[in-house]
């Protein structure tokens, strides 16, 4: 039996030989993983993130599944053609990777990753890029944060504004909510303006970071770093 679907690539692993298994968030299936065969010609079709459209073998007794037909979908240019676009491509890669799992149909899910890499790829940078992606991303993944009031501080682990300090340690002061909220309100389109310096953009991505750790089973970002020191 064969099945047709368009698929975002979250990892490969090249085997010996021309082989190599690849994982996949398809937009029918969720998280998959499919093996493959590359030529030194085709290895530039398996880059992260691409978007591409699939048709696999189905054998609901494996756990993964060959493909018999592969092809892109998006071609992306202008993405690795920038520093920056690049850089914020493999960050956005590593956490999806962490936080997508799921071996089940989410097309609103698919369908906001798709658009962003299609906003990625086709439109002027915004520096703030990564963080309104990693804000608008936590409505699908669940712990959305409450930020629709004037309380002080926001609880990490709550996911809410509170006008009292927490009796544990994990929340943010004054000026740390401020930037959160700000953010908040940028990428749910309730402001349109979003003023971060570069300190002010560095420190709500690590908010953003820590706040993910409480919800997810995200761990360390290895890209983390490399996006702070090109932003910088």
């Amino acid at each position: 039996m064969f099945d047709k679907t368009k698929a975002i690539i979250l990892k490969k692993t090249v085997l010996p030989g021309n082989g190599l298994i690849v994982k996949m968030y398809t937009q029918e299936f969720g998280v998959r993983s499919y093996f493959g065969r590359i030529s030194k010609k085709a290895k530039n079709l398996y880059l992260p993130l691409s978007v591409v459209n699939i048709t696999v073998y189905n054998n609901p007794k494996k756990n993964i599944q060959n493909i018999k037909e592969y092809e892109l979908d998006i071609p992306f240019r202008s993405i690795y053609q920038n520093i920056y676009k690049s850089n914020i491509l493999l960050f956005i890669n590593e956490v999806l990777n962490q936080v997508i799992q799921e071996e089940e149909q989410n097309l609103a899910k698919f369908q906001f990753i798709e658009n962003s890499l299609l906003r990625l790829e086709k439109d002027k940078l915004s520096m703030d890029f990564h963080l309104v992606f990693l804000m608008q991303l936590t409505q699908f993944l669940g712990f959305e944060p409450s930020m629709d009031s004037d309380k002080i501080y926001f609880d990490l682990e709550e996911g809410e504004l509170t006008n009292f300090i927490p009796v544990h340690s994990n929340f943010l002061d004054a000026q740390e909510s401020i930037l959160l909220k700000s953010l908040y309100e940028l990428s749910f389109g309730i402001s349109n303006n979003l003023n971060f310096d570069n300190k002010s953009r560095k420190r709500t991505l690590q908010i953003l970071v820590t706040y993910y750790k409480y919800h997810t089973d995200m761990k360390d970002l290895k890209s983390l770093q490399v996006l702070e020191t090109v932003f910088n």
